[in-house]
């Protein structure tokens, strides 16, 4: 048997054995198939669940935390730790007060100055797209923007959503 003979077997035997690997490791990898992400716009409205606020929400895959407008009444310390209670627009001119758990600080600088701005960070159900999402946001006074809610990449993430730029209001609002 020559060299070149002896190669072209050894090559179908290694592709033989490579194929019946990958036909025997195929069940345990065939799970099922990734539904398809939901396609979000620029800009959608959101629901918060358990207050059943809808407001306009700027999309922002830059923000790493999420924000909602608020306005932060008093700060209560508790031996289960600190509780803020704070008021949210309600969508239709008037408000509404909500009392959270505080599950953490964010400093975030004030743009053009040197100053630090402490937020308190509490968990919220936000309804997006069909979708209940349950996250971190961060309670800050979002009044000079035209959007009181931003959802960033924290929300984003565990709602497996894709965003279209050039979009705006694709979906509904609202849990399923």
């Amino acid at each position: 048997m020559n060299t070149t003979r002896l190669v072209e077997r050894l090559i179908l035997l290694a592709l033989g054995v490579f194929t019946a690997h990958a036909a025997l490791a195929a069940p345990e990898q065939a799970a099922e198939p990734e539904k398809p992400r939901t396609v979000i716009g620029r800009v959608e409205n959101v629901v918060l669940q358990d207050v059943h606020v809808k407001l306009k929400a700027r999309i922002d895959t830059g923000a790493g935390v999420s924000s909602i407008d608020a306005k932060v009444i008093e700060t209560i310390q508790t031996a289960d730790g600190d509780v803020v209670r704070f008021q949210i627009q309600d969508g239709q001119g008037g408000t509404k007060t909500l009392r959270r758990k505080v599950v953490g600080w964010s400093n975030i600088k004030v743009m053009g100055t040197d100053r630090m701005n402490r937020r308190p960070i509490v968990k919220l159900d936000v309804c997006l797209g069909g979708k209940k999402l349950e996250g971190r946001v961060n309670l800050t006074d979002r009044g000079a923007f035209l959007y009181p809610v931003l959802i960033g990449r924290n929300l984003l993430i565990t709602g497996k959503f894709l965003v279209d730029p050039g979009a705006t209001y694709l979906q509904e609002p609202g849990c399923e």
